[in-house]
This record gives C-alpha cells, sequence and structure tokens, in this order.
C-alpha cells in the first residue's frame, strides 16, 4: 500500500500502549500500535534511499496527530516512556513557535504575520492526557534528528511539545487537532475547544493539513488504475450523525462491522494519476 499512496496521516485516538495499560483495559487495544510502528520503520527506509538515490517514489511524508504525534516518536525511542503525564487537556491554545522556526521545512515560508496569530489566537485544539518534552528528546537521543518547532505548557506549567519535524525526512506532528476547528464543533454538549472556531482559528489549522497535502504531493506513487483506488477509499462507507448525542466527542464517525473489508474490484483497467494520502 506505501507503494501507491503518496503520504499517511496517524490520528489521534484512545488506545492504551503501555502494557499494564494494555492488560487492565484489553477493550482499547488494536493493531494500530503494531501497524504504526511497522508504517514509521517503511517510512524511514524509504526517506533514506530517496535521499540517497535521488528517488521521487521513495520520498515518503508522515504526518501525526496527537496519539500519532507520539506514536512517530515512540517508535523512533523504541521505548514508550518517552512520552510523560501531563495534565489532563481539552481546551484550544495558541502556540509558541521556537526562534528558529523559519529554518524548518514546514515553515521555511511562514510568514511574520501568520505567525503572530498562531501565538495570539486559541486555535491549537488540545485532547490528551500525555505530552512529549524537550528534555524526552535529549534523554531519549532522539534531539539530534527531531526537531521542536512550537512548545505550550500545562495548567501545571510543564512545558511540552505542540509541533515537531525531523530534520531531514518529511516526517511531522503535532500534540493537538488542527482538524477540530473547522470540523468537530459540537453543539449539544458543551464544546471545550470553542475558542479555535473562529475566522482565525479555522484559517490557522487549516495551513497545516494544505502543507502536509503540499509535500505529499511531491512524491511520485500512484494507484495501477483509478478502480483499485477508489477500492480503498473512505467513500465507500458513509459516516453517521453522532454529534446530536449528548456525550458524543465528534460531529460524525463511522461504524464498521466487524469483519468488514474492501470491496471487491470490479473493473481494474482505467490508469490513475491523482494524488493520494490515507
Amino acid at each position: 500500500m506505501m507503494g501507491q499512496i503518496n503520504g499517511i496521516l496517524l490520528p489521534g485516538g484512545a488506545v492504551f500502549i503501555d502494557q499494564a495499560d494494555m492488560e487492565a483495559h484489553p477493550e482499547l487495544t488494536n493493531d494500530c500500535v503494531q501497524s504504526a510502528e511497522y508504517i514509521c520503520q517503511l517510512a524511514m527506509e524509504r526517506n533514506q534511499r530517496a535521499r540517497k538515490n535521488n528517488d521521487a517514489g521513495g520520498y515518503f511524508p508522515i504526518w501525526g496527530t496527537c496519539l500519532g504525534f507520539q506514536f512517530i516518536l515512540i517508535h523512533a525511542a523504541g521505548e514508550a516512556k518517552t512520552r510523560t503525564d501531563c495534565q489532563p487537556m481539552r481546551n484550544a491554545m495558541p502556540v509558541k513557535l521556537v526562534k528558529n522556526y523559519q529554518k524548518s521545512q514546514f515553515f521555511e515560508s511562514l510568514s511574520n504575520t501568520v505567525a503572530e496569530e498562531m501565538e495570539k489566537h486559541s486555535f491549537a485544539c488540545h485532547q490528551h492526557r500525555f505530552c512529549i518534552t524537550k528534555e524526552s528528546l535529549e534523554s531519549y537521543g532522539l534531539a539530534n534528528d527531531w526537531q521542536p518547532l512550537a512548545t505550550q505548557k500545562d495548567s501545571s506549567g510543564l512545558e511540552f511539545i505542540t509541533i515537531v519535524e525531523h530534520r531531514r525526512f518529511p516526517i511531522f506532528g503535532c500534540q493537538f487537532h488542527p482538524e477540530r476547528a473547522a470540523f468537530e464543533q459540537l453543539f449539544v454538549k458543551g464544546d471545550p475547544n470553542y475558542l479555535a472556531h473562529s475566522h482565525f482559528g479555522i484559517k490557522l489549522s487549516q495551513i497545516f493539513g494544505s502543507r502536509f497535502v503540499e509535500v505529499c504531493r511531491r512524491n511520485s506513487n500512484r494507484f495501477r488504475s483509478s478502480s483499485l483506488k477508489a477500492r480503498h477509499l473512505i467513500w465507500n462507507w458513509q459516516p453517521v450523525f453522532s454529534g446530536k448525542f449528548k456525550d458524543s466527542n465528534w460531529l460524525q464517525c463511522y461504524l464498521f462491522k466487524k469483519d468488514a473489508d474492501y470491496p471487491e474490484d470490479e473493473n481494474d483497467s482505467v490508469e490513475c494519476t491523482s494524488n493520494s494520502v490515507l
């Protein structure tokens, strides 16, 4: 699959990864933990070859959000203790960009005006109880390969990383949820991230998605046909409106049957040239 798509997003979620937690909560464990590790390993191998051989097809971007962000750095360190407990957060905050953010591959063309807006407006939606700090990068030997681009503090004053990128490869992550600003505007229950739904909040959050897709366009992978691509798209399933329930944290969700599989490929003859991010 990674030879046919242009990038991968590792999303957030409620999945335990520490051994004690997994044993205590077997209902919140699944194969995504091991899958994320495989994906990170394969992406690193592809990016190393691409850098060596100037191969656009091997250039492989990854984005990690919240738990996905933690997955990337945990797998890089080979140690779940890379992340640490922080005060539980369910609110929108600004970000504090590091001094040399414009020297990064992700923010290299970011204007001073937009940077000031990021540090002023509460657009970054936080929903987590674990954090990764700069000290963790140092302790687990990650500082030479990974560059923090922004930080924030929890209610106790603990500073943690909110945006990070690999220093050589197109691998990025953020601890907050950029997508919540525009797509999770809760109305039946109280919305803890209501500050992010402003004009500025939505505009700033869209920068992350747009920039990641721009990076993915540099990858030349393709599905061999349109029908094969269609078989793997999420549009084969329909979302359910869950925002009408007072206990729901999402406006929409997907309900899959236990043994759901991709639909059969009916026609595998039409060539496909469009980019794909799964």
